[in-house]
């Protein structure tokens, strides 16, 4: 598996934010992991990354989160036009079967994944959605 530059957790819980990195980083996924738990300083964080040439290549976006959810996230992200660069991966705690069908009707998500992330889900994640797509 080839391993990513930058990852961007954007997850308003602090301690799965901090476990998912833990985890990012042991499988050996990513060199560098950024978190951010809410969607205005996400969205900040990006505008900078893409000013700079910085744009993370995965972001793994929290959909229920207080004030902004993912679903805002997506809107403010779209405007951005990062055109692909990015992938982003919607990992929730969401069983709503509106939600799946939403992300997968959204060009810019990648895929709709369950939480809790762990390396093995990580290693599908990489061969079902990253690789060649």
């Amino acid at each position: 598996m080839e391993r990513f530059k930058k990852v961007l957790l954007v997850d308003d819980d602090d301690i799965v934010n901090s476990i998912n990195s833990v985890i990012i980083k042991h499988a050996k996924f990513a060199d560098e992991v950024e978190t951010i738990n809410n969607v205005p300083n996400a969205i900040e964080f990006l505008n900078k990354a893409k000013s700079n040439g910085e744009s993370p290549d995965i972001i793994f976006l929290d959909l229920n989160m207080p004030d902004y959810d993912g679903w805002d996230f997506m809107e403010e992200y779209e405007k951005l036009g990062m055109n692909g660069g990015t992938k982003v991966i919607m990992l929730t705690s969401s069983i709503s079967a509106k939600d799946e069908e939403r992300a997968s009707s959204s060009k810019q998500i990648a895929a709709f994944i369950s939480k809790p992330l762990s390396p093995e889900l990580l290693y599908k994640i990489y061969d079902d959605h990253l690789v060649n797509h």
